[in-house]
């Protein structure tokens, strides 16, 4: 019975320590999907859609993409799709039609924790048109892929999902 306690004791105590164990984020292809489905209406302005620049981000942390968020000229730095600061591993920008349904698989880059997306709306103001995501997590600690769908409307993202 001793042996037993024991036995179960140690497999209960390695089980915990494997699950404590940090998560390794490394690079692995195809495990980031955007799917972006337009409205016809897109980006209106003066009653006319219009195409729409969006931002993909992999990031290390939220500080920096926060702030920028928050701050005055921010959002347009952001749309600037590039490296503000060492929390960035890799950006992209899509060009996205009025009435279009693309799907875009996305390779996470080693130590991406998150995914930041920025849409470059005319009426451009963070509530419709930042957002962000953080990769899952499986129970095993190992990253998961990360499904976002977006739903691009007339003058910000009406619609978001996220699945695993």
């Amino acid at each position: 019975m001793k042996l037993i306690s024991r036995l179960m004791f140690v497999l209960f105590s390695s089980a915990v320590i494997c699950s404590c164990s940090a998560t390794k984020w490394s690079y692995e292809k195809d495990a980031i999907k955007l799917h972006i489905i337009s409205d016809p209406a897109l980006n209106l302005y003066q009653n006319q859609p219009h195409t729409l620049i969006v931002c993909a981000y992999h990031l290390k942390d939220l500080n920096g993409f926060n702030q920028l968020r928050d701050e005055k000229g921010g959002l347009e730095k952001l749309l600037e799709c590039s490296r503000f600061d060492n929390s960035v591993t890799y950006s992209k920008m899509l060009v996205i039609q009025p009435q279009q349904d693309l799907t875009e698989s996305l390779n996470r880059t080693e130590d991406a924790k998150y995914v930041g997306i920025v849409a470059g709306y005319y009426s451009l103001n963070k509530e419709n048109a930042v957002l962000s995501y953080p990769i899952p997590v499986s129970w095993l600690n190992n990253p998961k892929k990360l499904y976002v769908d977006l739903q691009m409307g007339p003058e910000g993202i009406q619609e978001r999902k996220e699945h695993q």
